[in-house]
């Protein structure tokens, strides 16, 4: 058996995270495992504080570059998000992952043994294939914020109505049914060979909701006021 730890929605770089003190956080558990599984919005390119967007693709790839250097001999799958599938980040990180024995990357989900992983972001109201492709192409082409547009966006999160939108855009029940239904249209009959599917996005932390035979997880966020809950997993 393998041991995995799967994390989602760091947010590195954003004023409003705490992702990185929280990663390092995890450093005795990240020395245990065979498998990290980054699950999407591992880099937020919109609020970065860095000075430009180059700066911030720059210092993911060291991030990325100083992890691969300490899981030789191990596994790192990053699954792209609505915040770091920008067509930059992704072209570089797809570099990175050529020919790497390390780290490998996920456009939408990833089957590890009976355990599914995708980022969450099909849990959005009305979700469908052809609808995600559009959101997704959308933040393909996004922007770095400039420093007005985050002193609002800080102004507003200081109200704490981020986390009031995601308590009621995001209840739990209605939450898991819209992953369900997303899958059940691009991976028909998920079920029979899932145990156990982990997402993010929904910055809403919780593990073991049962539908039907599947066990569904929510990993949480690194940003302030939301849980931050990284799981651990088991491959045979």
């Amino acid at each position: 058996m393998k041991k995995g730890l799967v994390v989602s929605d760091l947010h590195f770089f954003s004023r409003r995270s705490h992702g990185e003190a929280l990663f390092k956080g995890l450093g005795p558990q990240l020395e245990k495992v065979d498998l990290l599984v980054l699950n999407g919005d591992t880099f937020d390119f919109r609020w970065s504080t860095l000075a430009s967007e180059a700066h911030s693709l720059a210092a993911a790839r060291e991030w990325l570059e100083d992890w691969v250097g300490r899981f030789q001999g191990r596994r790192i799958h990053f699954v792209l998000g609505n915040h770091d599938c920008l067509t930059p980040f992704r072209a570089m990180i797809e570099g990175l992952a050529e020919g790497s024995e390390v780290l490998q990357v996920h456009e939408l989900h990833l089957t590890l043994g009976r355990s599914l992983f995708l980022h969450g972001d099909c849990a959005n109201r009305c979700m469908s294939r052809e609808r995600l492709a559009k959101y997704r192409d959308y933040w393909s082409r996004d922007q770095q914020r400039g420093a007005w547009g985050r002193a609002f966006y800080d102004v507003v999160d200081a109200t704490r109505a981020g986390i009031l939108f995601h308590r009621c855009y995001f209840p739990q029940t209605a939450t898991v049914d819209r992953v369900a239904g997303y899958l059940d249209e691009v991976l028909p009959g998920w079920q029979d060979d899932i145990d156990d599917c982990y997402f993010g996005h929904t910055h809403r932390p919780f593990r073991d909701h049962a539908r039907g035979s599947v066990r569904f997880h929510n990993t949480g966020s690194g940003t302030r006021g939301m849980g931050f809950l990284p799981l651990e997993f088991t491959v045979e």
